[in-house]
C-alpha cells in the first residue's frame, strides 16, 4: 500500500508541474502573429445591409468600438444583427506561408468577409457550414485563401447576429492575422492545457472514491470526489477535444448548462461534509429546482433561452461562495487547521471567479486565472483531507498504543498476583485447615491472627503490584514542577525515622515530578527489606552539574544479614516475594527520574 501511495504522490507532483508549466506557455497573443487587430479602431453599425460586406463601402462615419469587448455594454437593448468593420495596412512581403484570421470567442453567429469575400461562417469555412449550425463562445480561426490579402489597405467586415442577454460581439482575443500553423497550435495548446487540468481533477476524484470505499466513515471523501468529477465533466463539455467524440455542439452546451446548474449543489454538499455542518433548510429543494431547470431546457431546446436564463440564475454561485467564506472565517477564528488551509484556497478561488465574471462581461481585459485557482483549490483541499486522515490515523494509533499499554498492565498485574500472592493464599489455606486439628483456644487465636496478618499483607502487596505495573508502562513522569529543594526534602525526612544531613544550597531548585521524588525517598526509608538494619543514615548533596545525590548508608549488627541483603538487592528480579516488587518500584521511579543506582 505504501508503494501505491508513493506512486500517487509522484503522479500528482508531475501533473502539477506539467500543468503549471503549460499554464504559462500561452497568452492572448501568438508569438508568430503578423498583425494584431485587437485595438479600438473598429467601427460598428446596428443595422443590416448586404453592402456592408463590400470592401468598397465607406465605414469611417460609424461609431468606433474596442475589440475584443462585450458590445452589450455599448447597447444593452439591441438584439439581432450588427456589423463590424476594420481597415488595416499590410506589407505583402510579410506573408508567404498559409495564413489564418483569429477572432477569439464570438457570441453568437458570425459571417466574416475579407476584402469582400466570405471566408468563414460560425467558426467554419463557408463550404463546411451546415444549416442552422451554431458555435457561440468558441475560438474562431478562419483560413485565408491564398492571394486574398493584398499589399496596402485591406478591409475586414463581420456580420454578427446575437440575441444573448449578457454577451454580444468578439468578447475575447486573440484578434489578428497569423500563420495557420501558429493559430492551430495556439488552439491545440489551450485545449491540451485544459485536458491536463481535467486529468488531474479526475485522478484526484477517483483517488478519493477509492479511499472512501476503504474508509466509509470519511463521507467528505465521497462528497469531494462527486464534486470534482462533476466539475471535470463540466470542463470537458467546454474543451475542443469534445468534438473528437461527437460533432453535436448543442448537446455539449446542454450538458455544460446542466452541470453549471448542479455543480454548485455538489460543492455545498462537500463543503458541509468537510466542516461537519448541518444542511441548510430547504437545501434539497435547491437541488430539485436545478434539476427542474434541466428538464425545462429539454422542453425548450433554445440555446439563447438557456444562456439568458443561466446568465441570471448563476448569480446564486456568488451567494454560495459568500456562505462558504463566512463559515470558513468563523472556523478560522476557532483556530481550525483545516479551515486555515481551506480559507487560503477559497479566497484565491473567489478572486478568480469575480475576475472571470468581469472578463466575460467585457468589463476588464486580462488573462483568466480560473484554471489556476481551481487547481490550487483542489490541491489544497486534497492536502487538508489527507492531513485530516493522517491526524485521524495518529489518533487511532495512539489509542491503540494506550490499549496496548492497558493490556500489558493487565498481564503484569495477573503475573505478579500469581507469583507473589499465591504463596500467601496457600499459607492462609494451610493455616485454616490446621485450625480443624486445634483444640487449644490459644493456638486457634494465634492462627486467626496469623490469617488476618496474611490478608493485610496481601492488601499492601496488591497496592504495590498496581503501582509497579503503572510505573512500568510510563515513558516519562506525568507532570513536572519546580520547587525549592531543601524545604521540600526536610519536610519529607521530618516524618521518617532516619538520620540525615542535607548539604545543598538553600536556593537550589528541582525541576521534576515531586510525587515521584517523594515516593522514592519514602519507599527507600520504609523499605521492608531494611527492617533488620540497625541504622539508616542519609546524606544529600549536589554537584556542579546541578545533579542531586542521595547516599544511604545502612548498618546492621549481623554481618551475614547485611551480605545477604546486599546480594538480594543486586540480583532482585520481579517474582519471588513482595520485597522484589517493592525494590522494582524503586528502580522504576529512578528510571523515570533519570536517576542512577549504585550499591557498594
Amino acid at each position: 500500500m505504501k508503494i501505491h501511495f508513493n506512486y500517487i504522490r509522484l503522479f500528482l507532483l508531475a501533473a502539477l508541474i506539467l500543468s503549471l508549466g503549460n499554464c504559462y506557455s500561452t497568452s492572448d497573443e501568438m508569438s508568430t502573429e503578423i498583425i494584431d487587430l485587437s485595438e479600438s479602431e473598429w467601427n460598428i453599425d446596428f443595422n443590416d445591409n448586404p453592402q456592408y460586406a463590400s470592401s468598397e463601402f465607406a465605414h469611417q462615419s460609424w461609431q468606433t468600438v474596442e475589440v475584443p469587448g462585450n458590445l452589450r455594454r455599448l447597447d444593452s437593448s439591441h438584439r439581432g444583427i450588427f456589423w463590424m468593420r476594420k481597415s488595416f495596412e499590410l506589407d505583402a512581403e510579410n506573408f508567404t506561408n498559409a495564413l489564418a484570421l483569429t477572432l477569439g470567442k464570438i457570441y453568437d453567429r458570425d459571417e466574416v468577409y475579407l476584402n469582400g469575400k466570405i471566408i468563414g461562417i460560425n467558426g467554419k469555412s463557408p463550404e463546411d457550414i451546415h444549416q442552422n449550425e451554431v458555435a457561440f463562445g468558441r475560438l474562431r480561426i478562419y483560413t485565408i485563401p491564398p492571394g486574398l490579402l493584398k499589399k496596402g489597405t485591406n478591409v475586414l467586415a463581420i456580420k454578427i447576429n446575437s440575441n444573448f442577454r449578457g454577451y454580444a460581439g468578439i468578447v475575447s482575443g486573440p484578434v489578428g492575422i497569423a500563420t495557420l500553423e501558429s493559430a492551430t497550435s495556439y488552439l491545440l495548446q489551450n485545449s491540451v492545457d485544459d485536458v491536463v487540468f481535467l486529468a488531474v481533477y479526475l485522478f484526484i476524484g477517483v483517488f478519493f472514491i477509492i479511499s472512501f470505499v476503504k474508509m466509509k466513515e470519511m463521507k467528505e471523501y465521497l462528497a469531494f470526489s462527486i464534486f470534482i468529477i462533476a466539475f471535470s465533466i463540466f470542463l470537458f463539455t467546454r474543451n475542443e477535444f469534445r468534438f473528437e467524440f461527437s460533432k453535436h455542439f448543442l448537446v455539449f452546451k446542454y450538458l455544460e448548462s446542466a452541470l453549471l446548474l448542479n455543480v454548485p449543489f455538489f460543492y455545498v454538499h462537500f463543503f458541509q461534509s468537510f466542516f461537519k455542518l448541518p444542511k441548510v433548510k430547504y437545501q434539497n429543494y435547491y437541488f430539485l429546482l436545478n434539476l427542474g431547470f434541466c428538464i425545462l431546457f429539454l422542453v425548450i431546446p433554445n440555446y439563447v433561452f438557456w444562456n439568458n436564463f443561466i446568465n441570471i440564475w448563476v448569480i446564486n454561485i456568488l451567494l454560495i461562495l459568500g456562505y462558504s467564506l463566512y463559515v470558513t472565517v468563523q472556523k478560522v477564528k476557532e483556530k481550525d487547521r483545516d479551515a486555515i488551509i481551506y480559507g487560503i484556497a477559497l479566497v484565491y478561488f473567489i478572486y478568480s471567479v469575480m475576475k472571470e465574471i468581469l472578463i466575460e462581461r467585457g468589463w476588464i481585459h486580462s488573462e483568466s486565472s480560473i484554471e489556476h485557482s481551481v487547481l490550487f483549490y483542489i490541491l489544497l483541499v486534497t492536502l487538508a483531507l489527507r492531513l485530516r486522515f493522517i491526524v485521524l490515523k495518529i489518533k487511532i494509533q495512539n489509542r491503540f498504543e494506550q490499549l496496548k499499554e492497558i493490556d500489558q498492565l493487565r498481564e503484569k498485574i495477573f503475573l505478579y498476583m500469581d507469583r507473589i500472592l499465591s504463596p500467601s493464599i496457600d499459607e492462609s489455606i494451610l493455616t485454616t485447615r490446621a485450625l480443624k486439628n486445634h483444640n487449644n483456644p490459644q493456638a486457634i487465636k494465634e492462627s486467626v491472627v496469623k490469617i488476618q496478618t496474611i490478608y493485610e499483607e496481601m492488601q499492601y502487596s496488591l497496592d504495590d503490584i498496581l503501582e509497579l505495573s503503572r510505573l512500568e508502562v510510563m515513558s516519562e513522569p506525568l507532570s513536572k514542577e519546580t520547587v525549592d529543594f531543601v524545604d521540600f526534602i526536610r519536610t519529607i525526612l521530618a516524618m521518617a525515622d532516619v538520620t540525615y544531613t542535607v548539604k545543598v544550597d538553600e536556593k537550589f531548585q528541582i525541576h521534576n515530578s515531586l510525587d515521584l521524588i517523594n515516593s522514592l525517598i519514602i519507599r527507600l526509608i520504609d523499605f521492608t527489606g531494611f527492617k533488620d538494619v540497625t541504622s539508616i543514615y542519609l546524606i544529600v548533596t549536589s554537584d556542579l552539574k546541578n545533579q542531586l545525590h542521595f547516599r544511604f548508608m545502612l548498618y546492621s549488627l549481623d554481618q551475614k544479614k547485611t551480605q545477604k541483603l546486599y546480594k538480594q538487592l543486586n540480583d532482585f528480579t520481579v517474582g519471588g516475594n513482595i520485597h522484589s516488587v517493592r525494590w522494582a518500584i524503586i528502580k522504576e521511579i529512578l528510571r523515570l527520574l533519570d536517576g542512577h543506582l549504585e550499591m557498594k
